[in-house]
């Protein structure tokens, strides 16, 4: 029973840390046209910057999973990406020219590739533990961070005249962030025991799983690196309004993955992941033809209520599907998934210069609706074979 409650108190952890490391991404993706203006860059240059925040977060994925976490356990690796997550938005929006701008995405993905796992899998393992579903409600403390980051970041921007007093005070809030997860989080003795393990090309259920993670990462950031510059640069809203829609997907993200129990043990994981997904896709795309920004707004609420749940039951799916340890297994899947970032960002990047912005939305619409489908189609496939 104490054991129990100690794995249950230790979530309280890995919920405030995916809080403020959203928190401090959110802010600073609403910065991000003041930051394109300021170093003179096109979209492309930028995507070649998020691209090297996805390189560098592959190659932490498997590095934690494989070796940080086997040697000093998730907390301790929780708080160490957490610490160096701090100061890393400072440095994008402090670079005096370009290249240090892309140099600076180094440190970036390497600490969010640290931290992720390291969490995720402590969240796997409370859930192994305590027989509870708790990665939607996890996921929602992502989506409650951004959320927060992107209306607070409004509110800096119209007040505060330098950028760097904004990311320094955060960074100040991620560093008591990572000092509450030494203190509290899960103590080694309950934490995970495992052994180093060597590389092994991933089953293929992993693979699967894995890849419609990528999918998700890949489009991920059409909403949450480019919907601010989307909305400034295509429906001509003022810069402090730029995070409308990260604010309203969030918002919507958080009620459904808050609500996520419930709405899995109603309508089940085929229902919730994927025709939850597929009815969002549609109703987005539907808003954008007509171009309002309200409507737009309102549809991206929608969006983010639908496809919520989608990225915490593929997850889930896929931990079950898999033979590998669990933080090998987390590490797999992780790192297919963040490999989305390695390529989604120049093709994005890409498309806007050339196609626009409006084109990326179409794009993302249709992507999830494809997507969506296809984890409909491997959850049957998966029930036939039991």
């Amino acid at each position: 029973m104490d054991q129990n409650n100690n794995y249950w108190k230790a979530r309280t952890t890995c919920f405030q840390g995916a809080f403020f490391l959203l928190f401090i991404v959110g802010i600073y993706f609403v910065h991000i046209p003041w930051n394109i203006e300021r170093l003179g860059i096109s979209e492309l240059e930028l995507g070649i910057g998020i691209l090297i925040f996805g390189i560098s977060n592959f190659l932490s994925n498997q590095l934690t999973g494989r070796l940080i976490v086997p040697l000093i356990g998730t907390t301790k690796s929780m708080a160490i990406g957490i610490s160096i997550v701090s100061f890393c938005p400072f440095l994008l929006i402090s670079a005096p020219n370009y290249e240090l701008f892309l140099l600076s995405w180094v440190p970036f993905g390497a600490a969010v590739g640290v931290y992720v796992p390291s969490a995720q899998t402590q969240i796997s393992l409370i859930e192994s533990k305590t027989s509870k579903i708790i990665t939607p409600i996890y996921q929602a403390f992502y989506s409650l961070g951004s959320l927060c980051g992107a209306i607070i970041a409004g509110v800096f921007i119209k007040n505060i005249p330098d950028p760097k007093i904004t990311f320094s005070s955060v960074g100040c809030c991620l560093i008591i962030s990572s000092i509450y997860i030494l203190i509290f989080g899960l103590k080694s003795k309950f934490d995970l025991k495992t052994k180093i393990v060597k590389f092994k090309f991933p089953d293929r259920n992993i693979l699967i799983f894995g890849f419609m993670m990528m999918v998700t990462f890949a489009t991920f950031g059409i909403i949450i690196d480019w919907s601010p510059v989307w909305i400034t640069k295509d429906l001509k809203a003022p810069i402090y309004a730029g995070g409308l829609v990260i604010i309203f997907f969030n918002l919507g993200e958080i009620i459904a993955r808050l609500l996520s129990n419930k709405l899995i043990s109603r309508f089940k994981e085929k229902i919730v992941g994927g025709y939850f997904s597929i009815i969002a896709s549609i109703i987005l795309a539907s808003s954008i033809v007509i171009f309002d920004i309200y409507l737009i707004a309102f549809c991206a609420f929608i969006f983010g209520l639908g496809t919520a749940n989608f990225l915490g039951i593929v997850l889930r799916e896929g931990v079950k599907a898999s033979q590998e340890t669990l933080s090998v297994s987390v590490s797999n899947l992780m790192t297919i998934g963040f490999s989305g970032f390695i390529f989604g960002p120049a093709l994005i990047g890409f498309s806007a210069e050339y196609f626009g912005l409006t084109f990326n939305m179409y794009m993302l619409c249709l992507i999830w609706f494809l997507n969506a489908t296809l984890f409909i189609y491997v959850k049957n496939k998966l029930q036939t074979v039991i």
